[in-house]
């Protein structure tokens, strides 16, 4: 997402600015082309918004995505392999409140782990999640923590090659997150974490390949992801815990409720990173489920929760991150009088 443009009394952002596109057209010879109302604009991906709008204010002639140029002079979008097909670009200050939350990120189903846990979240965050614990004793992960500035070097080349891998024309997304990342050599650990947390906070595929390594205890991955998800894990360090109340919608199956029922007084995990929201009424918004997790005040652990909305690049929808792998009790699975199913949890 680009800069932010007004504060609010109550942190909030006010307004945001984003860039959009219009599907490519077919120029004919010796035509001069225009804009045109006859298709949709289209919002550009949060990671490309930062590099337009870096280049924008470093008024740069152009700039370059995956697959095309962006002619910041014309306002125009350039097919790379084919300079005849050609599409208008926007600009636009718009409102940053939003009045939902992001589908995607925040009702999705989480897994939940298949066996008990006997005893509340204690102890560092790394030990929580057997796939950051995994890269910590592994050569690459022991290196990294011996000596800061390796791990944010793997860490960048990491996002690179995870790009690659991934197949979905995001290696400009990855060249600009791995060079803001190298350039916090030299800065605090806290620095770099809220760096990454805001990064993970975006719409890319960096949110999608980690929290499915994560999820499905991919190994493979431990070289190329193990860096991010330490860096973002290390941002408790530094970090005052949230405690109170959040909230989760989800769509969850007749028989994924029913597991929630049959657990009821077990401690359990999910294994990825999971947001959350201090807002109600958003959370509500999607799914025949809602998660009430209410978060305790546990002096013998470190921070478990952590309010991120001050690092996101979505601060309205009042993000509270559970890291990968901290313990939950399931306490109740009721309906409300929406037929809504309510599990109420306890970390």
């Amino acid at each position: 997402m680009a800069e932010n443009i007004n504060n609010t009394t109550d942190g909030l952002i006010d307004k945001i600015i984003l860039w959009f596109y219009k599907n490519d057209v077919d120029v004919p010879p010796n035509t001069v082309t225009s804009s045109s109302d006859s298709s949709e604009w289209t919002r550009f991906r949060d990671i490309e918004i930062e590099i337009i709008e870096e280049a924008y204010h470093e008024i740069k002639a152009d700039v370059l995505l995956d697959k095309h140029r962006i002619d910041l002079k014309n306002l125009m979008q350039i097919r790379l392999d084919d300079n005849k097909k050609q599409g208008s670009v926007k600009r636009e200050i718009v409102s940053g409140r939003t009045k939902c939350l992001r589908q995607g990120r925040f009702s999705g189903a989480p897994v939940i782990t298949s066996e008990a846990i006997s005893s509340t979240t204690y102890g560092n965050f790394d030990s929580w999640c057997p796939f950051l614990r995994s890269w910590l004793m592994s050569s690459a992960g022991k290196r990294a923590w011996l000596h800061f500035p390796s791990c944010i070097e793997a860490c960048a080349q990491g996002i690179i090659q995870e790009a690659f891998q991934h197949d979905s024309n995001s290696n400009s997304e990855a060249a600009f997150m791995a060079k803001k990342i190298r350039q916090c050599v030299g800065r605090s650990q806290l620095e770099v974490s809220k760096l990454c947390i805001h990064f993970y906070t975006k719409d890319s595929f960096l949110y999608d390949v980690l929290n499915k390594a994560l999820r499905e205890l991919d190994l493979s991955k431990l070289e190329t992801l193990g860096p991010l998800g330490y860096l973002i894990g290390a941002y408790s360090r530094g970090a005052q815990e949230f405690v109170g109340t959040v909230y989760r919608g989800m769509e969850l199956k007749y028989s994924e409720i029913e597991q929630y029922k049959c657990a009821i007084g077990m401690w359990k995990t999910w294994p990825a990173y999971t947001s959350t929201s201090k807002n109600r009424k958003m959370a509500e918004f999607y799914g025949n489920t809602l998660f009430v997790i209410e978060i305790t005040d546990n002096k013998l652990s470190a921070p478990r929760t952590f309010d991120i909305s001050n690092i996101s690049s979505f601060p309205a929808e009042e993000e509270v991150l559970l890291p990968a792998g901290a313990c939950f009790q399931i306490i109740n699975v009721t309906q409300n009088r929406e037929q809504k199913y309510i599990i109420d949890i306890q970390i």
